[in-house]
């Protein structure tokens, strides 16, 4: 457990005060747990018509406090001992509602500001990763979304009961130090029993912790099979894959609640079986009482005060129990949590970073070599791109085109060889400097489910709105913006649902015009569109491009005709480069793709 915890304490350790008063006022609770048993015995001494000191319990603890016979305690009668202790209730109530109501307030909403810190920081982990993170976990985004909800909240459920088991046998040990001060021999007999209880919650406890596991890795199977369904919806149902995906659906939550009735097994095992060694020692508590009550070494008000306590002791076991039980599913879900915190990017952050450089001349791609899953992408290339010349990227899929993009952006790393923007590595600059002076329009166009208006916005943060329909008119998206109903204002829908996909394109490009970077990359830009939309958005493309350095990865290769330059690459490799009239003379490669395009 202290693991567990020492990989809370940095989210914990911001409301360090908060916990520590919380632990403050479960301490008083405790204190003031042993107070009802007392008054209790009291009322029954009053109701015999007894007065305190002919207690024995109430005068060894006078004795304790050095009380004199001369108080005022020993010269109250039994019916004004009736009163006190009638007005005394509610004015103990009130103060124990106050310090139980802020005791287990911070408990619970320090715990939701804990939970939302580490929310936070898995989402501030996922945004810093490289984009090659979510290939690298084995049930990808759902998975992650898994840990994001579903462990958070176990975790958060997990906070209150390490304040339980922190309060919870402090309250017994009041108790018990109670019982012990009454009856110190069926004390200590009932205190040889706790071993046996203790390997009742220790045989409970020692299997949750895997089935725990195994039901949150069951959990997260759900989810991403759920968050599947939903965003392959069309694909599913043009291929009538709805009843194999709701079969799949359906098997993976019969697995994840056969994980779930084993826990609860072990879980509700332990109540009924402490119960009943609990009952068994209650029978010998009240056998032995009785003796001693019959031989006048006791009287009643002790024995029922000492039931009364021992009858309170039931809430902090089973609290104490049910805290040890449930923190091992919470060290499961620290755990999966911390391997997502722990985990680091690939693309590191330089040290001392270098600015973007002012001046620059080419882009350079020296000898860059890599690899994904040992698998080799991109072999030793070697490729020179003037400061405002259009270089053209073709070849077949799998042949390393969007990698070279990807490599620019430092989406990831070469494992050999480097890229230079003038005289200056891209390694050696800041990450949100560099992509910050290239643009990026891809085929699959990415739109926030917010506003025509801040979608383009987002380009660059740091410009005027102002400027926003300029960017639109160059992106050739400013006739269907204005017959939109809410024009610039209208909400795209998740993912640009609401639009079609050359309208998506054009407020894709307009962000990448409102951005005005120095560099731009056209990843198949067009590659997904009717003709009719490709030539609207081709106009966008051509505006776009005036007077910056591009490089454009095209399978149309009617888009790239006018490019300054073509690189032909096959299996990681360029294997030809020229203009498009150049490649064509030579009849290999770049002819033969052009000929399989135009069937000539």
């Amino acid at each position: 457990m202290y693991k567990s915890w020492k990989r809370l304490w940095p989210f914990v350790k911001p409301y360090k005060k908060q916990v520590f008063l919380a632990l403050f006022l479960g301490l008083l609770l405790a204190q003031l747990s042993i107070v009802l048993p007392f008054l209790i015995n009291a009322l029954i001494l009053a109701f015999q018509q007894k007065t305190l000191v002919e207690d024995t319990t109430f005068l060894r603890i006078f004795n304790l406090l050095n009380i004199s016979e001369d108080h005022w305690i020993f010269k109250i009668d039994h019916k004004q001992l009736v009163v006190y202790i009638a007005f005394s209730v509610p004015i103990y109530y009130f103060v124990f509602g106050i310090i139980r109501y802020s005791h287990f307030y911070l408990v619970k909403y320090t715990g939701e500001r804990v939970i939302s810190d580490i929310r936070i920081a898995l989402m501030d982990k996922f945004m810093e990763q490289d984009v090659l993170y979510l290939g690298r976990q084995k049930k990808g985004s759902g998975g992650l979304l898994s840990r994001t909800l579903n462990d958070t909240l176990i975790l958060q459920q997990g906070l209150q009961y390490y304040a339980d088991l922190i309060r919870e046998p402090i309250i017994g040990l009041c108790l018990v130090s109670y019982m012990f001060f009454v009856n110190w021999q069926i004390t200590l007999g009932c205190v040889i029993f706790l071993p046996v209880f203790a390997s009742v919650i220790r045989y409970v406890s020692r299997s949750l912790k895997n089935f725990g596991y195994q039901s949150q890795e069951s959990l997260e199977e759900v989810t991403r099979t759920l968050k599947e369904g939903l965003d392959g919806s069309r694909v599913i149902q043009s291929f009538n894959l709805q009843d194999k995906i709701k079969d799949k659906f359906r098997t993976q939550v019969k697995h994840y609640l056969d994980k779930r009735r084993k826990i609860i097994k072990r879980e509700e095992l332990g109540g009924p079986i402490n119960e009943w060694l609990a009952s068994v020692l209650g029978c010998g508590v009240i056998l032995f009482q009785a003796q001693l009550i019959w031989g006048s070494h006791s009287d009643v008000g002790n024995f029922i005060a000492y039931i009364f306590a021992a009858g309170m002791l039931d809430k902090p076991i089973k609290k104490a129990q049910q805290a040890v039980i449930n923190i091992q599913q919470n060290i499961v879900a620290l755990e999966r949590l911390d391997e997502v915190l722990s985990s680091k990017t690939e693309v590191a952050e330089p040290v001392n970073p270098l600015p973007f450089p002012d001046v620059w001349e080419t882009i350079e791609f020296k000898d860059v070599s890599f690899s994904y899953n040992q698998k080799p992408v991109i072999k030793h290339i070697n490729l020179k791109i003037k400061k405002g010349e259009v270089v053209a990227i073709v070849g077949e899929s799998g042949s390393g085109k969007s990698t070279v993009a990807g490599l620019l952006q430092r989406f990831f790393d070469p494992q050999d060889g480097e890229i230079l923007i003038g005289d200056t590595g891209i390694q050696k600059i800041n990450t949100h400097v560099l992509r910050k002076n290239i643009g990026y329009v891809t085929q699959d166009v990415f739109l926030f489910d917010d506003t025509i208006e801040n979608n383009i916005w987002f380009g660059n943060l740091t410009r005027d709105k102002k400027d926003i329909p300029i960017a639109a008119k160059m992106a050739n998206a400013t006739r269907f913006v204005e017959e939109s109903t809410d024009g610039f204002q209208a909400f795209v829908g998740e993912r640009g649902g609401r639009f079609s996909g050359g309208e998506k394109q054009r407020i894709s490009i307009a962000r990448a015009v409102f951005k005005d970077p120095p560099i731009l990359i056209l990843d198949e830009a067009t590659s997904a569109l009717d003709s009719a939309s490709e030539l609207e958005v081709q106009k966008g493309i051509e505006t776009l491009l005036k007077g910056r350095t591009a490089l454009v990865i095209a399978h149309r290769l009617s888009t790239i005709i006018n490019c300054d330059r073509i690189i032909v690459m096959k299996e990681g490799q360029i294997c030809e480069e020229g203009t498009h009239q150049t490649l064509l003379t030579k009849n290999t490669e770049y002819a033969r793709f052009y000929k399989l395009q135009y069937n000539s």
